[in-house]
């Protein structure tokens, strides 16, 4: 398993155009802000350079039923993506894999009140930093349901994360390993659930890739 993270908020999109596909650089072109583009384009830079840490440098992308990109010409390589604010993280793996980058800011916790299991809510409140807790359980949530193929399909509710000394899933088959992480001087949170072993995050230098 590749868990990389990388800062794109500097991305030279003619130093890296020509290394991300056509459907990407299309995509990215509806967006506003040359944050959201960055963010776009770099998520693609990032898994290019993973897959091409084992070998892949012919990715054909296509997506499932559910909207899930997959590989199309290697169907045994798994891949997720996610990006918040500055950052964009990727992982690659031999089986299911769900990843989940957050930048930690002020939140409601009313959202946590009415979409998160019970217990987890109580997790949040007695923890002395509730914005903390609170993307600690949003990001392994989400990397569960992003390791399912489900996504948001997979309600909040419908089952439990409980942080102790390991990270287990509660009220729900308990198929994938956890991986937690607070990166970028604790201003973001990452989480990863696979079925295979978790490997720690590298982050990994945008100029590294550009040059």
């Amino acid at each position: 398993m590749l868990l990389y993270y990388m800062d794109v908020s500097e991305l030279d999109f003619n130093r890296i155009k020509s290394s991300v596909s056509k459907t990407r650089i299309k995509k990215s072109s509806r967006y506003f802000h040359k944050k959201d583009r960055n963010l776009s384009v770099g998520v693609e830079v990032l898994l290019n350079h993973a897959l091409d840490k084992i070998g892949i440098s012919n990715p054909i992308f296509d997506t499932d039923e559910y909207g899930k990109p997959y590989l199309k010409n290697y169907s045994d390589i798994h891949f997720n993506l996610s990006h918040s604010e500055k950052y964009v993280a990727c992982a690659v793996s031999d089986s299911p894999i769900g990843v989940d980058i957050e930048y930690v800011q002020d939140i409601d916790l009313s959202l946590a009140k009415y979409f998160f299991y019970g217990t987890e809510y109580e997790y949040i409140l007695n923890n002395n930093n509730h914005k903390k807790a609170f993307f600690e359980l949003w990001v392994l949530k989400e990397s569960y349901m992003k390791m399912t193929g489900l996504g948001f399909r997979l309600a909040l509710d419908e089952f439990c994360i409980e942080i102790s000394d390991k990270i287990e899933l509660i009220h729900r088959e308990n198929t994938g390993n956890f991986g937690l992480w607070n990166v970028c001087g604790g201003d973001y949170m990452l989480g990863a659930c696979s079925q295979s072993r978790i490997t720690e995050p590298a982050l990994i230098n945008l100029q590294d890739i550009e040059n």
